[in-house]
């Protein structure tokens, strides 16, 4: 063989490993992470809440949004960790609308296909104020409030729940919103 042939044979077969690596952790149920762009979550950038924006966001599609329900009161270092925990999670979560609940009241809030609320408080507001017909169709994680999130027990829960929610999501079947 010629150096030419023993070169497009080499490329061919490192293609082949790769599909068959990727073909085997999809089995296994990992993703492989792959380098994204920064987070927007900068501490340089100001925020919504600190930039006197209303809190709520507009209406998202509900087939391709996560609403993150946290407290008004959260303090920004607070704030921040549940940014890069979004982020970290990648997808729709890093993408996620935030609205928060001030004095146990909620403003309207967007349809989604999931609410992360960050403590009882939050899903307590956000039960009074979600519609049935889209508390029927979403799913309403209750997870630790962020001032507990510093805990690795926290991180971890947090980390279950959000998988479960993937895993459901990959699993739905093409009309369930997957």
């Amino acid at each position: 063989m010629r150096a030419k042939d023993i070169s497009e044979v080499m490329v061919a077969t490192v293609e082949t490993l790769d599909d068959h690596r990727h073909r085997v952790l999809r089995a296994l149920g990992v993703t492989p992470y792959g380098l994204r762009a920064p987070c927007r979550a900068d501490e340089s950038a100001p925020s919504a809440a600190d930039a006197g924006a209303p809190t709520c966001a507009p209406a998202v599609d509900a087939t391709s949004a996560c609403v993150l329900v946290m407290p008004a009161d959260c303090a920004k270092r607070e704030r921040n960790l549940v940014e890069q925990i979004m982020c970290a999670l990648g997808g729709v979560f890093a993408e996620a609308v935030r609205v928060e609940v001030t004095a146990g009241q909620l403003p309207s809030v967007p349809s989604a296909r999931a609410y992360l609320a960050f403590g009882k408080a939050q899903a307590h507001a956000l039960g009074r104020v979600l519609p049935a017909d889209v508390m029927a169709v979403a799913e309403v994680l209750l997870v630790d409030a962020p001032d507990v999130l510093f805990d690795a027990a926290a991180k971890r829960r947090l980390w279950q729940a959000v998988s479960g929610l993937r895993r459901q999501w990959r699993d739905a079947p093409p009309g369930r919103g997957g």
